[in-house]
């Protein structure tokens, strides 16, 4: 046997014949030196989640509508499991409802912002139109939803407590518009505020809602930048001709 530099003691064939109490000391203090550590995982809060898990259904309820959306594919997309979809939200149609009041809740504050010079009716019409037309523009999610809803006869708009009995801020801003414009002596007298808003929204949602089938015939691209302008100037035109014809 040899000694080595520490002390402990070796066969000929090289094995150590240091105590186990010693080996195990030596292991003890270098264990962890230089060991790849794992980075500690992030919990996500319970309002994270279900942000992640609402964003994820209103993609999948726009994209399938109510009947082909799918929890499982939900879930993927929230990247959560989908037993943490029934916790939050109980079911599929309650996460369906509350995909509706989150898209009326950002619609009802896109409207809440909007404002107008009174002393320009005019101008503040044509704001008005292009307000609306861009909100259904840049929520092309929202258009999807509320063609799905609208095939269900608003049978999940009517459950909810959130929606049910809500004003459309933008049906007060269009009778104010529209009162301005009628002391100017600008505006026809006999102008329904209901009637004007209701040619203002079904102009923009029918051009976004049926761009497909519409383009298909008509053999263009309907989403093209200068079509888009050109149909908002042709909405305020619309509604414009009729408001100051007689006025």
């Amino acid at each position: 046997m040899k000694k080595t530099s520490d002390g402990s003691e070796t066969t000929p064939e090289g094995t150590s014949k240091t105590p186990a109490r010693k080996r195990a000391a030596a292991s003890k203090e270098t264990k962890g030196v230089g060991a790849p550590t794992r980075p500690t995982k992030r919990r996500r809060s319970p309002e994270e989640v279900q942000a992640r898990i609402l964003a994820a259904a209103v993609a999948e309820f726009a994209e399938h509508s109510f009947s082909g959306a799918r929890i499982d594919r939900i879930s993927k997309r929230a990247k959560t499991v989908d037993r943490m979809l029934y916790y939050y939200f109980g079911s599929k149609e309650r996460l369906y409802q509350a995909v509706l009041e989150h898209g009326y809740a950002e619609l009802i504050a896109a409207q809440r912002s909007f404002e107008f010079d009174a002393a320009d009716p005019v101008q503040g019409m044509r704001e008005l139109i292009s307000h609306s037309w861009n909100h259904y523009l840049h929520h092309p999610q929202l258009v999807r939803l509320l063609v799905t809803e609208n095939l269900l006869r608003a049978k999940y708009l009517k459950k909810s407590s959130k929606i049910k009995g809500t004003l459309m801020p933008l049906v007060e801003r269009a009778s104010s518009v529209l009162a301005a414009g009628q002391q100017a002596g600008v505006f026809r007298q006999d102008a329904d505020p209901q009637r004007i808003l209701m040619t203002v929204m079904s102009l923009g949602f029918f051009y976004l809602s049926n761009q497909f089938t519409t383009a298909h015939w008509l053999e263009v691209d309907l989403m093209e930048p200068a079509r888009l302008l050109a149909w908002e100037k042709h909405i305020c035109d619309v509604v414009l001709d009729h408001l100051t014809h007689g006025a």
